[in-house]
């Protein structure tokens, strides 16, 4: 019986693009009245509690950072009372001329009265330059959003009306100008349902662009805030992934990559949940001390939200640790690698030569052998007087198992023989062709 090793590497989703932040509130099964006591990566700035942290997390049909770990919550509150305010860095702050997409889950379970706004975006080094700030006021049995791009009077919509204790999906783009001081823009998208591959897609509301002539833009772009005042509701914010384009936020998205063995074939099967501009996937491996080499490619499915699932055989390896990695490569030539996978294929035990397959056959048929041990290796075809019809391998093979295809096209039907033959050792079995 052939031995069969799988190893399995399940991902919380992997994702390919690079982004400026992403934050999935993934801190545990535990409830903590402090974001700051569970991440380092959350810095207060200002007041003394809070925000929480909640482990049931947000969902959002067909966003790629639905329903991963727990939530951020955020309240009212006085000095010393629900009055943290925390930012988070991004990997790298933006101080050239381009956009800066943030998107975030977010379910309010009430609103004041009066409007305030709980989020924002800042510089690298946060002080209190507060940039694309994001406002809620309680209207009827719902709540209306507004939008300033810094301390001047809010733009709000309040023909747009959204739920209490419903999950919506913001788009919070920041448009940085450095020609100016006073020509940054911000705009923000709200959706209800759906996750749009190209911006805007159908926003059920949207603000802006607006800031033109609002001075004291800031030097860069570094951070995403959540504050907490006297004024801002109650809810829970969750899944903020921050890009510099639309796309890079809608990754190539594995959520699974498993590598199995049989025999000396390695089997590569992979998942993915979102691609974007997917080209395809190099398929690379490499053993201890070597380079990567490709051994392959599989074509992606370009632009898509669909879960797909993919698959790559490596065959007729030698015995040995190998390591396999997939690079994603979009339409414009930028690639990503994904995390590594290791598997050990070992040599086999017996001298095998297996019944081929389909037998009677016509006018193909499949032969497997296995040789334990490395060396030259014969598979031959005779007819029943003895006379050697064709020879099918004879060369140097690794030891492992082999599937060789035979042909018979140009021979008439009757019983043959193939024989195996390596290292001093020699096994024949006999095949029906049937034409």
């Amino acid at each position: 019986m052939k031995k069969l090793l799988l190893i399995i590497f399940l991902l919380a989703p992997l994702s390919f693009s690079q982004l400026l932040m992403e934050e999935n509130f993934n801190y545990g099964a535990s409830d903590n009245p402090d974001i700051t006591a569970l991440a380092s990566n959350w810095i207060r700035h200002s007041g003394a509690q809070g925000p929480a942290y909640v482990a049931a997390g947000l969902t959002y049909a067909g966003y790629p950072a639905s329903g991963i770990g727990g939530a951020l919550s955020f309240t009212n509150g006085s000095s010393g009372v629900n009055d943290g305010d925390v930012h988070r860095r991004f990997t790298d702050s933006i101080n050239t001329a381009q956009n800066i997409y943030a998107f975030f889950m977010v379910r309010l379970a009430s609103a004041r009265a009066t409007a305030d706004y709980c989020f924002h975006l800042g510089p690298y080094t946060i002080g209190t330059i507060f940039r694309g700030r994001v406002f809620f006021r309680n209207f009827g049995s719902g709540y209306v959003v507004g939008l300033s791009k810094s301390t001047e009077t809010r733009t709000e919509d309040s023909s747009v009306v959204l739920n209490f204790n419903q999950t919506y999906l913001f788009a919070l783009k920041y448009i940085f100008n450095p020609a100016a001081a006073d020509d940054d823009q911000v705009v923000l998208y709200v959706y209800e349902n759906g996750f749009p591959l190209t911006e805007p897609g159908t926003p059920i509301l949207t603000i802006g662009p607006i800031g033109t002539g609002v001075g004291s833009d800031p030097v860069n772009i570094g951070s995403f805030a959540v504050r907490q005042g006297t004024n801002t509701p109650t809810g829970l914010v969750d899944g903020i992934r921050v890009g510099t384009d639309w796309t890079s936020t809608i990754p190539v998205e594995l959520t699974s990559f498993t590598a199995s063995v049989s025999g000396n074939n390695v089997l590569l099967k992979w998942n993915t949940a979102t691609e974007i501009n997917n080209a395809g996937f190099d398929i690379e491996r490499r053993t201890t001390n070597s380079d990567w080499k490709k051994v392959g490619f599989v074509p992606g499915a370009g632009t898509t939200t669909e879960k797909l699932s993919y698959s790559f055989s490596d065959r007729n390896l030698g015995k040995g640790k190998y390591q396999y990695r997939l690079k994603q490569v979009d339409f414009n030539g930028t690639f990503e690698y994904s995390n590594i996978v290791e598997v050990d294929v070992v040599s086999p035990a017996k001298f095998e030569l297996a019944q081929n397959y389909p037998n009677p056959f016509n006018p193909s048929t499949s032969i497997s052998f296995t040789i334990p041990q490395s060396g030259n290796v014969k598979v031959s075809v005779y007819n029943l007087l003895g006379q050697e019809v064709t020879t099918l391998v004879n060369e140097y093979r690794e030891a492992g198992t082999y599937n060789i295809e035979f042909n018979a096209v140009n021979l008439n039907s009757g019983v043959y023989l193939y024989k195996l033959e390596s290292n001093g050792l020699t096994l024949t079995k006999k095949m029906t062709l049937l034409k």
